[in-house]
């Protein structure tokens, strides 16, 4: 079985009719943390051993732990669920600058921003502008997307964090094979 298969097996969900019209794996369905569609260009898991060089406490990553998408230089990036924005940062090593939203299932993470549009401690709602990806035009530079589902393990090899794809709309996404 080929990436593409597997993929489009995470998504048999949209050809079936379910009563309230959705199907959401551990109850949580998002919109997508960006406008239009985007390339997903990491994968859940991808290059474990370049993550390895990372570590949650004492345990070092298992591989990555979110989808990367493409991203225009100054596209917008948006909340995927209601919640509060509980850290706004900047990761050298990784993330750059960042922001964590806090929700009633988890949490969400997003990076690269240039500038952000909300603070610390407040309201938003799914749908509402975070700020701008970067402008920088590198080629390895890319958006991540990260969610943590409560209650989780920061020493579980992946920081606590889960897959996402399940969780988002596949019509925002474009799923290569690999």
């Amino acid at each position: 079985m080929n990436r593409t298969d597997s993929l489009q097996m995470s998504f048999d969900f949209v050809s079936k009719s379910i009563a309230n019209g959705f199907y959401e794996p551990e109850g949580i369905y998002l919109t997508a943390p960006f406008e239009g569609r985007r390339r997903v260009v990491q994968y859940w898991g991808d290059r474990p051993e370049y993550y390895r060089r990372f570590a949650f406490g004492m345990k070092v990553l298992l591989g990555h732990d979110g989808l990367d998408f493409e991203m225009n230089p100054n596209g917008k990036i948006i909340a995927a669920d209601r919640g509060i924005v509980t850290t706004i940062g900047n990761d050298l090593e990784r993330y750059g600058h960042f922001i964590r939203v806090s929700h009633s299932w988890g949490e969400s993470l997003y990076t690269r921003f240039q500038g952000f549009v909300v603070d610390a401690g407040q309201c938003v709602e799914r749908g509402e502008l975070l700020g701008y990806f970067s402008r920088r035009e590198e080629a390895d530079l890319h958006f991540h997307f990260g969610m943590r589902i409560a209650p989780y393990v920061m020493a579980d090899g992946w920081g606590g964090y889960s897959n996402p794809l399940p969780h988002l709309p596949p019509n925002a996404m474009i799923l290569d094979s690999g």
